[in-house]
C-alpha cells in the first residue's frame, strides 16, 4: 500500500472514530488528509470502500498475528485457539473499530450493512474451520453452527463485562469459558442432529465472506516492489530477509518451512518504521500462500 493511500486512510479512520461514519463528510477526510478529490478518487471510489480497507487493515494485523501464534504450534491446541480468538477483539480495539462499528450500527445503507455483514461472515468462516482442526471433522456438519454458538457466548458476555464496568476480565478469560463450553456441547449436538444451519445456508456464507487468493507470483510481485522502495542503509537486516524470501520463491518448489521461520523475524525487523504496515501486509499474504501451497491446512483461511 503506497503512503498517500495509508495517509488517507490514518485520516479517514479518525474522523470515523472522532464524527462517525455517517457524519464524516468526503470533503472531511479529503480536508483531514490534506489531498485533493482527484486524489481521493485515485484511491478509493467512494467513503464506503475507504471504510472496507480500514477493516480489512484490522483483519490483516488480526490474521498476521493469529498465524504467527499458531506457528510451531500444536493446531489442535485449545489454548493456542484461545489466544488466537482473541486476537481480534485485541486489534478492534487497538485500530479503534469498535467506536466505527457502533456509529454506524443503526445505518440504514444498504451497502454498509453488506460491508459489516461480509465482515462478520469471514470471522465466522475462519472460526467454523479451526473449530474443526480443534474437534475433529467429524464435527464439520455442525462446525458453523457452534461457532455461531461460540461467537454468541463471547460477544454476550463481553458486553455484559462492559456494561458493568469490570476491568479484572481479560479477553482470553472470556474466551477460554465459550470453548469450554462448546466442547461440552458439541456431544450434545452430534448426537441430537438437529443442526439450524443448514448445508445451504453454510454454501451461502461462504459465498458471501470473500477471502482474498495469492499465488506465488502475487507474493513475488510484492516483496520485489517493497524491496525496490527500501533504502540499502535503513534496515540492513529487514532487507535481508527480503531477500531470503525472495530466493526461496523464486525456486521451483519452495520449502514452505523456510518462509514460515521467516515471516515473523521479517514483519518485525520494520516495526517503527514507516515500512511497518506494508511488512505486516507481505507477511499475511505469505501465510496464506503457504496455507495454500500446503494440502492439509487449506481449509483454514
Amino acid at each position: 500500500m503506497n503512503k498517500r493511500k495509508r495517509q488517507i486512510i490514518t485520516a479517514a479512520r479518525a474522523l470515523f472514530i472522532e464524527k462517525g461514519f455517517v457524519d464524516a463528510s468526503m470533503n472531511d477526510i479529503i480536508s483531514a488528509a490534506k489531498i485533493s478529490k482527484g486524489t481521493f478518487y485515485n484511491h478509493f471510489s467512494s467513503k464506503n470502500e475507504c471504510l472496507i480497507a480500514i477493516l480489512d487493515e484490522g483483519r490483516e494485523e488480526a490474521s498476521n498475528r493469529r498465524h504467527e501464534l499458531l506457528y510451531g504450534k500444536d493446531p489442535t491446541d485449545l489454548e493456542v485457539l484461545t489466544q488466537q480468538v482473541a486476537v481480534l477483539m485485541y486489534v478492534n480495539r487497538e485500530h479503534n473499530l469498535i467506536q466505527i462499528f457502533e456509529s454506524i450500527f443503526h445505518s440504514k445503507d444498504i451497502e454498509l450493512k453488506k460491508i459489516i455483514l461480509n465482515y462478520y461472515l469471514q470471522e465466522l468462516e475462519w472460526l467454523a474451520n479451526r473449530l474443526v482442526q480443534v474437534f475433529g471433522e467429524e464435527i464439520s456438519p455442525i462446525s458453523y453452527e457452534c461457532a455461531v454458538q461460540t461467537l454468541g457466548m463471547i460477544n454476550l458476555t463481553l458486553r455484559a463485562v462492559l456494561i458493568a464496568d469490570y476491568k479484572y476480565i481479560n479477553r482470553e478469560a472470556i474466551v477460554r469459558v465459550a470453548l469450554r463450553n462448546i466442547s461440552v456441547i458439541i456431544p450434545v449436538m452430534l448426537e441430537s442432529k438437529e443442526i439450524i444451519i443448514s448445508t445451504e445456508m453454510i454454501n451461502t456464507i461462504q459465498n458471501v465472506a470473500n477471502f482474498k487468493t495469492v499465488n506465488k507470483e502475487t507474493v513475488i510481485e510484492q516483496l520485489t516492489g517493497f524491496k525496490k522502495g527500501l533504502a540499502k542503509n535503513e534496515t540492513v537486516e529487514g532487507l535481508e530477509y527480503v531477500e531470503f524470501l525472495l530466493e526461496e520463491l523464486k525456486r521451483e518448489k519452495p520449502k514452505l518451512f523456510i518462509i514460515e521461520s521467516l515471516l515473523t523475524p521479517f514483519r518485525k525487523a520494520f516495526v517503527g518504521t514507516e515500512h511497518a504496515e506494508e511488512a505486516r501486509d507481505i507477511a499475511n499474504s505469505l501465510w496464506r500462500y503457504v496455507k495454500i501451497e500446503r494440502p492439509s491446512e487449506r481449509c483454514i483461511k
